[in-house]
């Protein structure tokens, strides 16, 4: 088996990757490559760690799990702060830690159980020779692109750009917001990691971009600068919420998200974790997540099994599922957000319910069980009180079959299966039903999850850019599913096919 180990990246996937080796196995030689010295400041401000997160460190490394818990920031609550009244979206279930912080924690165990860490090390595959690699290396993988026809890439941008910055105060709860100023629109995602600093990630589309002027202010910008511009005009146009304040910066410039997959995690004896392999959408904070439990994947596959080839089959037949499983839900939120302008003028509660089953991972029953209020004001637009939790969706079906056409009328049946809602193709057919008969839609397709998932979004952008009414069939077996589409302003009306 293995002897020595090369992690390319002191992330905290690379070096928790490199403290769980010596700790399953102390005769490993296992040394970390960070190419920033120490004397230069980690990029980013706050991370966010859920409880579910926190139980599998615990489980792999107590000791290390209580040194992060010692240094996060926890229970805080996120809310949905409208323009007149802020909405609970959920209560106190997440905490965050500074980046530098959980860093230096990292950092720290991993030197204690003898890992060689190095920092100011421009390691590469061309300089490392360790029976195993572990490429760490972030988004913007060097390893990955040389090893690119090995792996089998896929990658593409998403529609809106964003820009990572932070305040010098904690802000009372995790909250989103969205100011607007004529037709630009600033969405705020902002969240407390530590008794005097928030994470303050500011988001724009295409619209906003242009109108505010930001593409030149971008441009402007030099590799490994703060676009101070851009960051200018956002505490002006922000004033409100930063009390006036400024924003913290650290290489803060504008991006847009970069959505991963690879065919193979692995090629040779390099592996690859965390954002070197996947990424999944920021809103649903769970990119430190993913390369910490792959890091604990990896580190039991190499320590379990008998060659470095079925250490890595290991490694990815362990982690695949449950990442593939946030990458479709982090998608949906992704989309959610693409699309907010179409909702911005709904009320605080209908955002909120929408908010919180954007990705399949909550129903409308489950968010009333924990939000009562919020779901009930939500469902008043139906004209009249809704139920008790148990009983939501039998009620909020029998009251979008008024919106159903009767038996009979002319409805324009569309089947649709294709995953992206937002490529050339839809906005085709978005077109032409825009440009066809006022009469209603029905979106049609086979049983499969994806596909279902996918009528219920193309529903959605047609009903708030086409305002049709629009239906979508669901297996007979998916009435919560349908019920939650309906509350939620994804569909307008379900047909059901036999099951």
């Amino acid at each position: 088996m293995t002897r020595r180990v090369d992690v390319i990246g002191g992330g905290p996937g690379g070096l928790y990757a490199a403290r769980l080796l010596k700790r399953y196995d102390p005769g490993l030689e296992v040394t970390v490559h960070e190419r920033m010295d120490g004397a230069a400041q980690t990029f980013g401000f706050g991370v966010g760690l859920t409880e579910a997160t926190m139980r599998n460190l615990e489980e792999a490394d107590p000791e290390t799990a209580a040194r992060v818990r010692a240094v996060s920031y926890a229970g805080h609550e996120l809310h949905w702060r409208g323009p007149d009244r802020s909405v609970r979206l959920h209560g106190a279930r997440n905490l965050a830690v500074g980046r530098a912080a959980l860093l230096d924690v990292l950092a720290q165990a991993a030197i204690e159980a003898g890992v060689d860490y190095r920092p100011g090390s421009a390691a590469d595959l061309g300089t490392v020779s360790g029976d195993v690699v572990i490429a760490a290396d972030g988004v913007g993988s060097a390893t990955r692109a040389k090893l690119a026809p090995d792996l089998g890439v896929h990658a593409s941008l998403g529609r809106t750009r964003y820009l990572w910055c932070g305040t010098g105060f904690a802000v009372p709860s995790a909250y989103f917001s969205a100011t607007a100023r004529g037709q630009e629109q600033f969405v705020v995602h902002a969240y407390p990691y530590a008794a005097d600093r928030s994470t303050f990630l500011i988001e724009v589309d295409d619209t906003t971009w242009a109108g505010a002027g930001l593409g030149p202010f971008d441009a402007a910008t030099g590799p490994g600068q703060t676009d101070e511009q851009s960051v200018r005009r956002l505490e002006e146009i922000l004033a409100a919420e930063l009390g006036g304040g400024r924003l913290l910066t650290n290489r803060t410039r504008w991006s847009r998200f970069t959505r991963l997959s690879l065919d193979r995690w692995h090629a040779g004896n390099v592996a690859l974790v965390g954002d070197a392999a996947h990424t999944a959408h920021y809103t649903l904070g769970s990119g430190t997540k993913l390369a910490l439990e792959d890091a604990i994947a990896l580190a039991t596959a190499l320590t379990g099994e008998g060659s470095v080839r079925s250490a890595f089959t290991a490694y990815e037949q362990a982690r695949r599922p449950a990442v593939r499983r946030f990458q479709q839900l982090a998608s949906r939120s992704q989309r959610w957000w693409d699309s907010y302008r179409w909702r911005s003028g709904w009320p605080a509660e209908q955002l909120g319910l929408s908010f919180m089953t954007r990705s399949g991972n909550l129903t409308m029953t489950d968010y009333a069980k924990a939000e009562p209020a919020v779901v009930r004001t939500a469902l008043g637009r139906f004209g009249e009180p809704p139920p008790a939790a148990a009983e939501l969706d039998e009620w909020v079906l029998a009251r979008s079959g008024r919106a159903a056409p009767a038996a009979g009328a002319a409805v324009d049946e569309v089947a649709w299966s294709e995953p992206d809602v937002w490529g050339e193709a839809a906005d085709q057919l978005v077109a032409r039903v825009a440009a066809g008969p006022d009469r209603p839609v029905l979106l049609t397709a086979g049983p499969e999850p994806a596909a279902q998932w996918a009528r219920v979004d193309l529903a959605e952008r047609l009903r708030l850019q086409t305002g049709l009414c629009i239906g979508v069939e669901f297996p007979a077996s998916e009435k919560g599913f349908a019920a939650t589409s309906i509350a939620a302003g994804r569909a307008d009306f379900a047909v059901f096919s036999p099951a």
